[in-house]
């Protein structure tokens, strides 16, 4: 179960939908967190008005104490947590390629490193087994050089 940090940049990256919001506050309920918000937020439905669920999961993470981060620093956190991934073997770098779009804000050094090194997913279909391996191998020192900084948001 991830931690009301981790659920505030994963919402700020368009990664988790208000409708997944109850349920996710539920979760953080019977791991032990607790605030007024949060109990209402997980006794809500799917199906209740997006606007809503918004305001309401802004106070939950304000009376839990964490900030959601802006798009830009959420896309940071997530290129952060994909290294974390892959330097733990939990991602391939395949599945890093997929998702690390050429746009994405990289301010660091090894943001910026990541990003190159994990390039643009398509250019795998021209590669040959080698070179995908090199790339691989590239994408891995990487990654791990990127799990290694402070991550850009409180966890």
């Amino acid at each position: 179960m991830d931690e009301p940090a981790t659920i505030a940049w994963k919402y700020a990256a368009n990664l988790i939908c208000e409708e997944d919001l109850p349920m996710l506050a539920a979760h953080l309920l019977a791991a032990g967190h607790d605030s007024p918000s949060l109990r209402d937020l997980a006794g809500r439905s799917r199906r209740e008005h997006p606007a809503e669920i918004r305001q309401l999961f802004g106070h939950t993470m304000e009376e839990l104490g964490i900030q959601i981060p802006d798009y830009e620093t959420a896309e940071r956190c997530l290129l952060h947590h994909m290294a974390t991934e892959l330097t733990a073997g939990a991602l391939s770098p395949k599945m890093a390629a997929d998702r690390v779009w050429q746009g994405i804000e990289a301010l660091t050094d090894p943001e910026r490193e990541f990003v190159a090194a994990v390039g643009l997913e398509y250019h795998l279909d021209f590669m040959s087994p080698e070179e995908v391996r090199a790339w691989e191998n590239a994408v891995r020192l990487a990654a791990k050089t990127l799990a290694g900084t402070a991550f850009p948001h409180t966890q």
